[in-house]
């Protein structure tokens, strides 16, 4: 029986060739769509489900307050993991490390040079029981004694290829590294690569004894509990039944024994707090260890526009099945009168759906490596598509099958199934088709599918203008033709003498107009800020101040306006303040110049202020505008700010300049690389995940408009067929091929504005709530709104005349031979 529903399933197909094949390319890219986006979900949701116990596994972070301004941070005070380990019950296992960049030499087999490999990362200090907590695969070595002593360090498997290729890992064990030209280290073990998805990405691990031992130990304040370092990290594993509130609650308590000052009313907080190991993915505000990172509310848009993708996939599916009911009429009329009962019918018409659905899971599995690659700038790099090794792929294409098979099939196996015999065979099962209730519901999945489209058409153009005023909008600072690159920083905290020398050498460099030495640039992700205190005389403001470093020429190049008073002036130390209006506001002044001469108390000085700035942004316009106090700070000013003169279209002014810059500084910092960047770049990078965002509601927006216009293609050719006598008929009694197409289009065209009129409050409040992401947004105009609907309007209309033109000027003979 099934063998004989599939040969049938075969001939319809055959039979219908056109709207067989719109069905199969509609619901294979519902389907396609629906793939990708379940890859990069699946992808995301993978992360840190391997490790035992996981949902008990909690990281420690620090939540504070400074002035009324919240900050969160992801490391705690390092002598934290001691009293936890003693003091707080509850907890089964801890383990703290402490996260490190460094320059690495691996000594040469002969006599050669050291190969040094730069800025390597994922390395951390810690001890054994890190690897209690996080259970490794060891491949070398002894685990009980890895790193119990100072100058030990392990390698993942990776880094040890790396490091000593071709030898064997018994032959490394004992093998010197040496890290930042001074530290020492013998490889005691080697750990096999994590081979699911994880964020702990740490492939070095030097023992905690050695930050002991040597001046790190200070550099990480593994004494001070008043220093919190984001690099020091601190992970448990809560006992069995133990709830994270009794651990919070006895975290409260050692906040208050060794910190006391630190919750002194509440503008000024601090609190210890337990982030799920599965929320280290998803949570930006603390962030992880440098693997991109996932967004909630994205990945459940994502989700939200794969289901629309396949909905309108189903409706055309639905559409057009029901469209051809009264082809098959006869056929069902006869099967009855022969014995076939109603169950019988659907089973066959959805193992017709299920061969259509099945063909277009079998093109979007075969087109699957290229999309893949077509969206490979914006899908992350771990994303891949393997049938073999990610049988859960597998799972989800059946499940999707199925479910697509039922929600397309269901509803037109019911409605022809449903014919009486005695009225099919009279010719009068589908009389009156204009107003039939299939008729009604094709009319009004037609308007959900249009709908559906031109709330994502109204979006993308949204998103677009969001984007293009963000890097357009005015920011309060120049950003063309300048870059900055950073010297080399100085642990000591003292005045590198090589800085001037390269300062006096870029002087010499013709296509340059201007420099400057500061802290980085106007904008960006990077920060310094302390609480500032203003006294009137009559009330006390304290203010949580973000701080800007740079010499006397640094406002001049970014053209930061100053509005009152002058320019700081050039000083070894924090003596002068130019504050900016945001701050301004904030003291209670209304205008610039009442706020020159006024002092602000810092660590027990009193600074004063002797100009007033124009605001700027410090960010991107996600976030609003801080205080701000500019200052002329040599110990903190590490970055060189370069004005570039500008070059002619097609010239190498900017290259030629920027080869003799790397000359320059390369003599005088001979092992170090030359990275610049340039500030209009940096600025745009603010706004790549937006961007990514505009891609692929682009791409959604396409494929939305493809499958909503196969569907009208389909409809409008059923149309057509049905009625190719009355054009016939129209066309002998005078009417114009402008009255047909008019006649034909006007329905369909209804439709589309009707769709028009649902798809724009949903679009308004949808584009409302996006935009509360930006502090700083665009307008949401009426023209999103009449160009989205113009659009679709046109693209529908071009849609109706390819099908509707042909009906209207086809021979009119032929129309009324047409059985």
């Amino acid at each position: 029986m099934l063998k004989n529903y599939f040969l049938i399933a075969l001939r319809n197909f055959w039979r219908h060739k056109v709207f067989s094949l719109i069905n199969v390319l509609g619901l294979a890219i519902g389907i396609a769509a629906s793939l990708v986006i379940y890859l990069i979900i699946d992808y995301h949701f993978s992360f840190d489900k391997f490790h035992k116990d996981g949902e008990r596994i909690y990281r420690i972070v620090t939540d504070m307050k400074f002035a009324g301004a919240d900050f969160k941070n992801s490391g705690v005070t390092a002598p934290l993991y001691n009293a936890v380990k003693t003091e707080v019950t509850g907890v089964q296992q801890a383990a703290a490390f402490f996260t490190y960049n460094a320059t690495v030499q691996i000594p040469s087999a002969g006599k050669g040079q050291p190969v040094v490999f730069k800025n390597e990362g994922n390395i951390v200090f810690t001890d054994k029981n890190y690897f209690d907590l996080f259970a490794h695969r060891w491949l070398a070595g002894s685990p009980g004694s890895a790193l119990n002593e100072p100058f030990q360090v392990m390698l993942g498997e990776t880094m040890a290829r790396k490091y000593f290729p071709g030898v064997a890992f018994t032959d490394i064990i004992g093998r010197r590294i040496t890290y930042n030209d001074s530290l020492q280290m013998a490889v005691s073990g080697i750990l096999a690569d994590w081979t699911e998805n994880s964020d702990l990405v740490f492939n070095q691990f030097a023992s905690f004894a050695t930050m002991q031992a040597t001046g790190l130990k200070n550099n990480f304040g593994l004494e001070s509990w008043g220093s919190t370092n984001s690099a020091s990290q601190l992970f448990v594993k809560l006992a069995p039944q133990t709830a994270p509130a009794q651990v919070y609650g006895q975290l409260k308590k050692l906040m208050k024994k060794y910190r006391p000052d630190d919750n002194k009313d509440e503008k000024n907080t601090a609190a210890w707090n337990l982030q799920p190991l599965s929320d280290l993915h998803f949570n930006g505000t603390y962030g992880n260890y440098g693997l991109p990172m996932a967004n909630g509310p994205t990945l459940y848009s994502l989700a939200a526009a794969a289901l629309f993708l396949l909905l309108l996939a189903c409706i055309n599916f639905i559409n057009l099945t029901t469209a051809q009911a009264a082809q098959r009429a006869k056929e069902i009329g006869i099967r009855k009168t022969m014995g076939s009962s109603r169950s019988q019918l659907v089973f066959q018409f959805l193992s017709e759906t299920f061969f259509v659905t099945l063909l277009a899971m079998l093109l979007s599995i075969a087109l699957m490596p290229w999309i893949l690659k077509l969206f490979s700038d914006f899908i992350p790099q771990g994303v891949r598509f393997n049938l073999i090794q990610q049988p859960q792929i597998a799972v989800f294409l059946i499940v999707l099958t199925g479910a697509v098979t039922l929600l397309s099939g269901f509803y037109p196996a019911l409605v022809l199934s449903q014919y009486k015999p005695v009225l099919v065979l009279k010719n009068q099962a589908y009389t009156n088709t204009g107003k039939t209730r299939s008729a009604l519901l094709r009319k009004t999945l037609t308007v959900s599918q249009f709908a559906i489209a031109q709330v994502f058409i109204m979006g993308t153009v949204l998103v677009g203008k969001q984007i293009h005023y963000s890097l357009t909008k005015d920011l309060g600072f120049k950003k063309e033709a300048i870059l900055s690159f950073s010297l080399p920083f100085d642990f000591s905290r003292k005045v590198d003498t090589k800085r001037a020398v390269l300062q006096a050498e870029l002087q010499t460099i013709p296509q340059i107009s201007s420099f400057s030495i500061g802290g980085p640039p106007p904008s960006s992700n990077g920060m310094s800020s302390s609480t500032l205190t203003f006294t009137d005389g009559k009330k006390e403001v304290q203010t949580n101040v973000e701080f800007k470093y740079g010499d006397t020429n640094y406002l001049r190049l970014y053209g930061i306006r100053l509005l009152a008073g002058r320019n700081v002036a050039q000083s070894d130390s924090t003596t002068e303040y130019i504050i900016n209006e945001t701050y301004l506001h904030t003291l209670g002044f209304q205008k610039p110049e009442d706020a020159i001469g006024k002092s602000i108390e810092e660590n027990k000085r009193r600074i004063p202020i002797v100009g007033v700035m124009a605001d700027f942004h410090q960010r991107s316009l996600h976030d609003p505008i801080q205080p701000i106090a500019f200052s002329c700070e040599p110990r903190n000013s590490y970055d060189f700010h370069v004005a570039l003169k500008l070059q002619v279209p097609g010239s190498h002014t900017w290259q030629n300049a920027i080869a003799l810059m790397e000359k320059k500084y390369k003599r005088l910092y001979p092992k170090e690389d030359f990275n610049y960047q340039f500030f209009d770049e940096s600025i745009a990078q603010f706004y790549k995940s937006d961007q990514d965002l505009s891609k692929l509601l682009s791409w959604a927006t396409a494929l939305a408009v493809i499958v909503s216009c196969l569907g009208l293609l389909g409809l409008v050719i059923y149309t057509t067929n049905q009625r190719t006598k009355e054009i016939g008929i129209r066309k002998v009694l005078g009417a114009t091929v402008a009255q047909i197409v008019r006649l034909l289009s006007k329905d369909f065209l209804l439709l589309v504005t009707v769709a028009f009129a649902i798809a724009v409050p949903i679009a308004w409040w949808g584009m409302k709530q996006w935009l509360q992401n930006f502090a700083y947004r665009t307008t949401i105009s009426w023209w999103v709104f009449g160009v989205s609907g113009a659009g679709m309007l046109l693209l529908a209309l071009a849609v109706l005349s390819a099908r509707t033109i042909k009906a209207a000027t086809t021979n009119p003979v032929k129309n009324l031979r047409t059985e």
